[in-house]
Order: C-alpha cells, then sequence, then structure tokens
C-alpha cells in the first residue's frame, strides 16, 4: 500500500483498479482518508470493478461508502464468530486454535486438536537448547537453521513447548496446562533458562567493550553474604575483584586480582571430558524421576500483584479483578499439581556435548562469560578461597555436575595450589 501510493504521488498511474470492493479496504475510515488524503489529491481515481464504482464520480459516492461499511460490518461480524470459535475450542479442548507451532501437528480426526509432532519437535527443542547456552543470538540460530530469526524469537516465547496453552496476553492472559504438561517437550529447567537468557540479552544499552568484560560479573559472593563488585583493574592493568565493607572471611586486603578465581574456573570447564565413564553416570543418573521447579508460581504471583495494583488504582472495576483473580488462582492451583519427569538422559548428552564444543570455540571474552552464567548460579568465595559453587538449574539437570572434573591444576606462580572440587550435589572447593 505504501509503494502504491507513493508511485501514485509521483505520477505514476492515474487509475487503480480493484477487482472486489470488499478486498479493497474493510475500514469505512481508512478508505476515506486514502482517497481524499492521498488518491485524489495526486489525481488518481479508484475503481471498484465488482461493482461498477468511480471515486471520482460524485454519482457513486453514497454506494462506494456503503459498499465500505458493509464489508467492514462483515469484517466485525467475521471477527466475533473467529473469536468465539477460538474461545469455545481453548475452553472445551484445551486447545489455542490457529496454525501449528514448528514441532506440532494437527489431529486427522476432528475436532483436530494440537498435538506433538514426534518427527519435528526435536528441531524445536534444540533451538532451546542451542540458546540456553547464553552465547547464541536468534539471528546466529537463524544463520544455522535457515529459520527466520523473528520465528526463532516467537518459538522461544512460546510456552505451548513448556506445557501450556493460552489465550490473550498481557494482563487478560489465559494459560491452562496442555495434554502433554506432565512431560513437555522443553522442560521447566531449560525453559526458566531461556527466559533468563533472554532477559540478559535485553539489558543495557549501546555496545560493549571487549576488552573489559568481567568473566564472574555477579557469581562471586563472599560467605558473610555480600556479591563481590568489579573494581576496574590496577597499574598493573589486572581487573580487581571489591569487597564492599570489611569482613573477617576477606581478608584484609580491600581488593584482589580477578584472576584468583577466574583461572581455576577456565580450567574446569576447559578440562571437561565426556569420556564413557561420564556419560555412563550421566545416563544413571538421570534416569529418576524429579519435582520440576516452579518457575510458572512465580509468574502467575507476579500476575495477582499486577492485578491488584490495578483494582487499587481504580483501572479495572471489582467485578473483572474478582473474576480475574478466580482465573489465576485455578491456575496457581494447576501448577502446584503437576509433576515432571527430568530430561531425558540422550538429550542430556547432547547438550553436554555441545556446550563442551561450544565453550571450545568461545575465544571471545564475552562469549565466554555468558557460557559462565549459562553453568554456575553462585560462586562462593572466603578472600582467594573457594568455598562453594552452585550450578545453574539447566546444568544440574542435564547432568553437567558428574562431567565436570573435580581437581584442575593451572600453572600459576610458585606456591599456588591446585583448586580441589568436591563431588556431590555442588562443586565444593577447598
Amino acid at each position: 500500500m505504501t509503494q502504491m501510493l507513493d508511485e501514485a504521488k509521483a505520477g505514476g498511474f492515474d487509475l487503480l483498479l480493484a477487482g472486489y470492493s470488499d478486498r479493497w479496504q474493510r475500514n469505512l475510515r481508512r478508505t476515506l482518508e486514502l482517497l481524499e488524503d492521498h488518491l485524489h489529491p495526486a489525481g488518481v481515481a479508484l475503481v471498484m470493478c465488482d461493482r461498477r464504482i468511480i471515486s471520482s464520480d460524485p454519482n457513486d459516492w453514497d454506494e462506494l461508502v456503503a459498499e465500505s461499511a458493509g464489508a467492514e460490518k462483515y469484517s466485525r461480524r467475521l471477527s466475533e464468530r473467529i473469536t468465539e470459535g477460538y474461545a469455545a475450542k481453548f475452553a472445551q479442548e484445551n486447545d489455542p486454535g490457529g496454525h501449528a507451532a514448528l514441532g506440532f501437528r494437527r489431529s486427522p480426526e476432528p475436532p483436530n486438536t494440537l498435538q506433538i509432532d514426534p518427527d519435528t519437535i526435536g528441531t524445536a527443542v534444540e533451538l532451546f537448547e542451542r540458546y540456553a547456552l547464553g552465547t547464541l543470538s536468534s539471528q546466529r540460530l537463524a544463520a544455522e537453521t535457515g529459520l527466520e530469526a523473528s520465528r526463532i524469537r516467537c518459538i522461544l516465547m512460546n510456552p505451548l513447548y513448556n506445557g501450556w496453552i493460552r489465550r490473550h496476553r498481557g494482563p487478560n492472559e489465559t494459560r491452562k496446562p496442555a495434554p502433554w504438561r506432565s512431560k513437555p517437550p522443553v522442560s521447566d529447567e531449560l525453559w526458566a533458562r531461556v527466559e533468563e537468557v533472554r532477559r540478559t540479552k535485553c539489558k543495557g544499552s549501546g555496545p560493549r567493550r571487549r576488552d573489559r568484560v568481567d568473566l564472574l560479573g555477579g557469581l562471586l559472593h563472599c560467605v558473610c553474604g555480600r556479591r563481590i563488585r568489579s573494581d576496574g583493574a590496577a597499574a598493573d592493568r589486572k581487573p580487581r575483584k571489591l569487597h564492599p565493607k570489611p569482613c573477617p572471611g576477606w581478608g584484609i586486603n580491600a581488593r584482589i586480582p580477578a584472576e584468583t578465581w577466574e583461572v581455576p574456573i577456565l580450567a574446569q570447564l576447559g578440562g571437561i571430558e565426556l569420556d564413557d565413564g561420564v556419560i555412563a553416570r550421566v545416563v544413571a543418573a538421570l534416569g529418576s524421576t524429579v519435582r520440576p521447579v516452579a518457575i510458572d508460581r512465580s509468574r502467575i504471583e507476579r500476575q495477582m500483584r499486577e492485578l491488584a495494583l490495578d483494582h487499587v488504582g481504580g483501572e479495572i472495576s471489582d467485578e473483572t479483578y474478582l473474576a480475574r483473580l478466580k482465573r489465576l488462582r485455578e491456575s496457581l492451583a494447576e501448577v502446584e499439581q503437576t509433576a515432571q519427569v527430568g530430561v531425558p538422559a540422550d538429550r542430556a548428552v547432547e547438550w553436554l556435548r555441545a556446550l563442551a564444543e561450544t565453550w571450545q570455540g568461545a575465544d571471545v571474552p564475552a562469549e565466554k562469560s555468558e557460557l559462565l552464567h549459562a553453568i554456575y548460579e553462585r560462586i562462593v568465595v572466603a578472600g582467594r578461597e573457594f568455598v562453594s559453587a552452585r550450578l545453574t538449574p539447566a546444568a544440574y539437570a542435564h547432568g553437567l555436575a558428574l562431567a565436570l572434573p573435580e581437581v584442575v591444576v593451572k600453572a600459576r606462580p610458585t606456591g599456588f595450589e591446585p583448586a580441589t572440587f568436591g563431588s556431590g550435589g555442588r562443586r565444593s572447593i577447598r
């Protein structure tokens, strides 16, 4: 439409033919705006061929307006019927309606509800797993897969893969568990990690300084509970870490070189070896059933708080508030009753191999930092000594705790002792 208007104003033509009146515009205001503000001033007339109407003829004006109004009326009624149909399908069949997303298909028998397509769901799940590593953008995934970047972003935000169907978005959103909610293609842990990565990539403004990347930014915490801050570089140009207040566990030096902790952590990740023994332990450990992380509880509770604020602010009526609150409470009850099977062992092994390959190929500090944040959730230190390290839920769910080496040695100045990582649920370092 924009291209056509530009050509009309440039004198490219003086007559515009529309085969069918209701295909020209189904909006009376827009029709009049296009004719009176754009086409007619440019000396261009519109012809509705099926009704033999020409917009420049005053005798046809009333009929043109009537046709446009009738097209808009039909469009509005059709929209109402479609909306009612989607609502009925959502309520009665637990189906969101619309086209099937990648990895899903519609059953051949009526009522043609949505179901998982085993032939293509792996492609969609792989997008989540690759993006969860934290080093790949939607554009990079698009280049690798041939899918459009916008389509990939929609897939990564679609709760259907996590076992939830939804109707509407925003404050009016309603969710219901899908038939595959008990074993969704994308686990709660993987879904939470992808959301976290998406939020991280949306923060900040302006280009990053690639020469000043803090590899462990936000991960280091003192035994006293305070987060260790970055403090730039000293005279030797080595980045430093700062404890904001005096602490016996930290020691007398407020600032300590960041490489004190970076070197052992990087050595541990560089030492990942997925031999047959490690793979066997991962497969054995992931054969049991686990409870999911209740990420949906946080989402629903946040919606409850926002709903209450809207009600107090007078933006919604008492009846609307109570109706929406009831739906949110029902959704919360469904979340509490939901159980889930852990990550399949074969997919966990694929995830670990992809992680190892990505780490070996990461040669930019920013990429290494994003991978570290995808693996470690919190690293507790007492001065120069490690106390404990907790992995992210996604890392634990895929068996990474079993693949990380327990002892790493890196060439350091005389007197440096190797960092020892203890076994068990957490990676303790003595």
